[in-house]
Formats: C-alpha cells, sequence, structure tokens
C-alpha cells in the first residue's frame, strides 16, 4: 500500500519547483537582457552596420550629429573602405559607471595593420521594454574630423574615391573606428600615400598634410627645356651670347667663323617649395669655348680653347598639368 502524500508536502514540493522555475526564470531573463538588450549589443550592433557600410543606420544607432564636410566615407563603399583594416574585434565586459548605474562605458579593442587599439563608447539606459529588459542608447557625440591639406592640386583621392580641395584644404568627417589613406597624383606633382586611424571621438579635427613633391615627368621636362635653351646658346657664333650666361673677353681680335660654344655640363636643375609657389634653385653650366685670335701687335693667329661655368637663374611656373622656364642670363 503505497504511502500517501500529504497536502503540506504536495504544497512543499510545488513551492520548491516554483522557486527553482523562478531562479531559472530569473537567470534566463539576466541572461538575454546582458546578451541581447544590454550595452554591449549597442556597440556589436553598431560595428556590424560600420563593417557593412550602413552610414544612415549607424548613424541613427550611434545618435551622433554630423560636423561640415565631405562626407565620403560616411556610407557606402566609402564607409566600407574606412572599415576594411579594422581587425579582430572584440569588447570588453560593460563598466558601469559608480555611483550611476544608468551609465556604462564599453570598450572595444581591435587592430589596424598589426597594431592594437581600442575605443571607448558611453551608453546610458533609458528604461525598460517588455517589463524586464533594459534599453541602452549611446550618449549623443559630434563625428570626428579628418581635415586633409595639399598644395598645388585642387583634389586629392581619399581612400581611392576623390575628394576636391578648397583652398587647399578638406574636411572629412568618420565614424570611429575609421582608417584613413590619403594621397594624390598629377602629371607634374603628386604626394605620397599617408595613412591615419581615428579610435577615438575627439573634438579637434586630426590633422594629414600631404607633401607634394614634383614627379619625374616634371623633372624631364624642365631639363629639356633648360637644355634646348643653352643648346640655342651654344649656336651664336659671338663672344657674348645674347640672352645666355656664357661670355668670353679678349683684347685680341677674333674671326666670328672660328667661334664655337659647346655645353660640358648640363645643370641638374633641382625644384624647390618657395613662399607658396614652387622655384627652381640657381643653376650652373660648364661650357668650352673653342675659337682662333689674333695678336692686333704682332698679327699671330692662335687657337684657344676655354673651358669655364657660368651662373644663371631660371623662373619655373608650373602647374598639375603645365610646365615653362624662362632662362634669366647673369649678365
Amino acid at each position: 500500500m503505497s504511502e500517501r502524500l500529504f497536502p503540506t508536502r504536495v504544497a512543499a514540493i510545488w513551492a520548491a519547483a516554483l522557486v527553482v522555475l523562478a531562479v531559472m526564470a530569473f537567470a534566463a531573463i539576466t541572461l538575454v537582457n546582458h546578451k541581447v538588450f544590454g550595452p554591449a549589443q549597442q556597440v556589436k550592433e553598431l560595428q556590424g552596420h560600420l563593417s557593412k557600410g550602413e552610414g544612415a543606420a549607424a548613424l541613427g544607432l550611434l545618435n551622433a550629429k554630423v560636423p561640415k564636410g565631405n562626407a565620403l566615407l560616411l556610407d557606402g563603399e566609402g564607409l566600407k573602405a574606412s572599415m576594411a583594416d579594422v581587425q579582430d574585434f572584440t569588447l570588453d565586459k560593460p563598466e558601469v559607471v559608480p555611483g550611476n548605474e544608468d551609465l556604462a562605458t564599453v570598450t572595444a579593442h581591435y587592430s589596424i595593420h598589426g597594431v592594437e587599439q581600442h575605443t571607448d563608447y558611453n551608453l546610458h539606459r533609458t528604461g525598460t521594454q517588455w517589463l524586464f529588459f533594459d534599453q541602452w542608447e549611446f550618449i549623443p557625440t559630434t563625428l570626428p574630423t579628418v581635415a586633409i591639406f595639399a598644395n598645388t592640386t585642387n583634389e586629392v583621392v581619399v581612400n581611392s574615391l576623390p575628394a576636391p580641395l578648397v583652398k587647399g584644404k578638406t574636411n572629412v568627417p568618420v565614424f570611429v573606428p575609421a582608417v584613413i589613406d590619403t594621397s594624390f597624383a598629377t602629371t607634374n606633382f603628386s604626394a605620397d600615400s599617408r595613412g591615419l586611424a581615428v579610435t577615438a571621438f575627439t573634438k579637434d579635427p586630426a590633422e594629414v598634410k600631404l607633401r607634394t613633391q614634383p614627379t619625374k615627368k616634371l623633372l624631364d621636362e624642365v631639363n629639356k627645356e633648360i637644355a634646348a635653351y643653352l643648346d640655342s646658346c651654344t649656336e651664336q657664333q659671338v663672344l657674348m651670347p645674347s640672352g645666355c650666361p656664357m661670355s668670353y673677353s679678349t683684347t685680341a681680335r677674333v674671326r666670328s667663323d672660328s667661334i664655337h660654344w659647346s655645353v660640358l655640363d648640363y645643370p641638374s636643375p633641382k625644384i624647390v617649395s618657395f613662399d607658396g609657389s614652387w622655384a627652381l634653385r640657381p643653376l650652373k653650366v660648364k661650357v668650352r669655348l673653342e675659337l682662333t685670335e689674333q695678336d692686333l701687335r704682332t698679327g699671330r693667329y692662335t687657337e684657344q680653347t676655354v673651358d669655364e661655368s657660368f651662373g644663371f637663374t631660371a623662373v619655373l611656373k608650373a602647374s598639375t598639368t603645365k610646365v615653362s622656364v624662362t632662362p634669366v642670363s647673369s649678365e
């Protein structure tokens, strides 16, 4: 004959079962609240939008203002390009601000070109939904800006996208994190690529100043024009070729048909930045003069070969596509 359970014992069993179920339900709610509705989930969702190039969704989630500037890195391919080098993105456990459980900081860790970086995100709890689950939002902020400077060009390339310049400058707002690669290349001038990683929501713009350099094509064209100028000087069968740096002085009589100039060493032009423009350093050419002199007293003819160096300058006018060189002799 089986033992019958007393009502009090049955009630105790049911009570224990309910307690276990309540504990399990609380644990489940806590887990879901942390994993699905916690502040870290907001950061994870934000990073997902950024990596997919979904700028509008990311901006709405972040509650961020967009400063004035070129928005080429805030959506689509430009945004995805700025995120391409952000690797191994992980999140720390949210840290509640002491004294205010409605504020939390989530630190994200990642690498850029193998270098470890991190970003802090600040969020605040705005209430609950479905009675149990916390609702977190990013504290409103302003996107950081990168100021890009370059001279001698009206346009640079930012992450493979063209970016016009106004008075040698452009401002590019970016999300965080972001990697920017900037350069430009024209016929006569170029600037090597410069990279910048933006890892914090800073108020002051980060700056990228491109170093403009003359291209080989420009140097070749300048060399060509200077060489042509000097060659035209050597064609003049006079002791002081007009508009040219070389000259020869003598008291003897010289037959003009015996005068022959030639260039021994052409200059090596160096283009430098000067007073917001471009200029050529002073030039020097080594020439040879061959001539026949007649002594006025004895009438004797003497063949002479004279090697000498002469200095001169040249005015350079160059844009991204055009160049002109105007030599100035040192007469």
